[in-house]
């Protein structure tokens, strides 16, 4: 018998919002015009059940902020519910809040669930400046991640989506341009964020943050460049312990042993470390077909160091749009081989020290191979829009894990395995 596990009262509710929004058409949204000034509440949710056939105890997850989980059915992983409002009390000035209601950890403090808090200026109308908690403007879905009914497939890519930080606390500007039938936009930012599996090691403050992105869209094609500079300004704790243990090997009098520790300590040590972010996306919707691509290549400090893509096609049938899609996610350099410490230590420290070195080496070998993500996802989905705010979504995620490669998953362990992935969502907006 399937169970199907909540764990928190979000699904529930989502259920009687649905109910209402099938009763009353929509739930509610208001514009309050007067004065010059208008007031907009909106909203979107998206109710969803996801099925894995996993190895015992893994765990799929949307991100890896979401917490733990021990797989089978659930109604957690994509459930959610969002408001959004949008005050104007000039046609130069915006206040703009979004709010998302979903599963998150314990540790996960209550401001995580706004999304956006920013007040925007626009002295004209291609040149906008907002400041206050904005998304990080870098990557196609930055604006609508967690607005399913955005979006053909079930969720944004995990391989690709899933450890990239939501938002941003600082300001962004942005400069439209047209040129013939194109258009253009340039926007730069800059601020600060934080990332992390609060399940797993942590919270992690990203500052600063700066970048620019260009993109141009015509005729239905719309491509992005971005390049952007995030700082890694604290350690995950759970890491410090080990850190010290390296720091005591440093003084050995064996040259390969000192070569072994600082390896480590690169890789493991986050102390004003960086990582840049280089990424191109194409998006190209035209009649009834869609195509996607989007890549992401970081290099700086080693732990950050990755290669994410994904792309996709769809072909609409009416009011049915037939999906299929690949991603990956890679990290070079992966997997780390404990070395020996035990022969050429024993010699000088004795068996016991040397066996502790040991210890610590296995451990820092481990902690690296566990901070890396190796895994390949094939998609297989289908929409079908039956209202004009609603979509039904079907989804079958076949993915490929490497050995040492299950970042991305709750409780996985380090062998290579492959698991099946069955999604179906209702997505709405109101």
């Amino acid at each position: 018998m399937f169970r199907i596990k909540f764990c928190t009262g979000l699904v529930l509710h989502t259920l009687c919002l649905v109910a209402l929004i099938f009763q009353g058409g929509t739930l509610f949204a208001q514009t309050l015009d007067g004065s010059g000034s208008s007031l907009r509440i909106s909203g979107f949710g998206t109710l969803g059940l996801t099925s894995t056939d996993a190895p015992d105890g893994w765990g799929f997850r949307r991100d890896i902020a979401q917490p733990s989980n021990d797989g089978g059915l659930r109604g957690d992983i994509d459930s959610r519910l969002g408001l959004q409002f949008n005050y104007a009390p000039t046609a130069q000035f915006e206040l703009v809040g979004q709010f998302v209601l979903k599963r998150r950890s314990s540790y996960t403090p209550a401001s995580d669930a706004i999304e956006w808090a920013f007040a925007a200026y626009r002295p004209l109308p291609d040149f906008t400046m907002r400041v206050g908690r904005v998304n990080i403007d870098a990557f196609l879905a930055a604006d609508y991640r967690n607005v399913g009914f955005a979006y053909s497939f079930a969720r944004p890519p995990v391989e690709f989506y899933g450890s990239l930080p939501h938002s941003l606390d600082g300001i962004d500007i942005n400069k439209d341009m047209q040129f013939d039938d194109s258009f253009w936009r340039f926007k730069v930012y800059a601020g600060r964020s934080h990332s992390g599996d609060l399940a797993f090691d942590g919270r992690t403050t990203i500052k600063p943050i700066y970048g620019l992105t260009v993109s141009r869209e015509s005729n239905g094609l719309t491509l992005r460049l971005g390049l952007a500079y995030a700082g890694l300004a604290s350690n995950p704790t759970i890491i410090k312990p080990l850190l010290e243990g390296l720091d005591s090997m440093a003084a050995v009098p064996i040259p390969e042993v000192v070569s072994q520790v600082e390896s480590f300590q690169s890789r493991l040590d986050n102390t004003d470390s960086h990582g840049i972010y280089h990424s191109f996306a194409m998006n190209y919707d035209l009649l009834d077909w869609l195509w996607t691509f989007e890549m992401t290549k970081v290099t700086g400090h080693p732990s950050t160091r990755l290669t994410a893509g994904y792309a996709g096609i769809g072909k609409r049938i009416g009011s049915v749009t037939l999906l299929a899609g690949y991603s990956r996610i890679s990290t070079p350099k992966l997997p780390v081989s404990a070395p020996d410490w035990v022969t050429p230590l024993t010699p000088i420290l004795g068996e016991a020290v040397a066996f502790q070195a040991q210890a610590i080496a296995s451990a820092s070998a481990l902690a690296v191979n566990s901070s890396g993500a190796n895994q390949h996802s094939i998609s297989l989905g289908a929409r079908w829009d039956f209202r004009h705010n609603m979509a039904l979504k079907v989804q079958w995620d076949q993915v490929s894990v490497d050995e040492y490669g299950a970042r991305l998953w709750a409780n996985g362990t380090l062998e290579s395995t492959n698991a099946d992935v069955y999604s179906v969502l209702v997505d709405f907006v109101f």
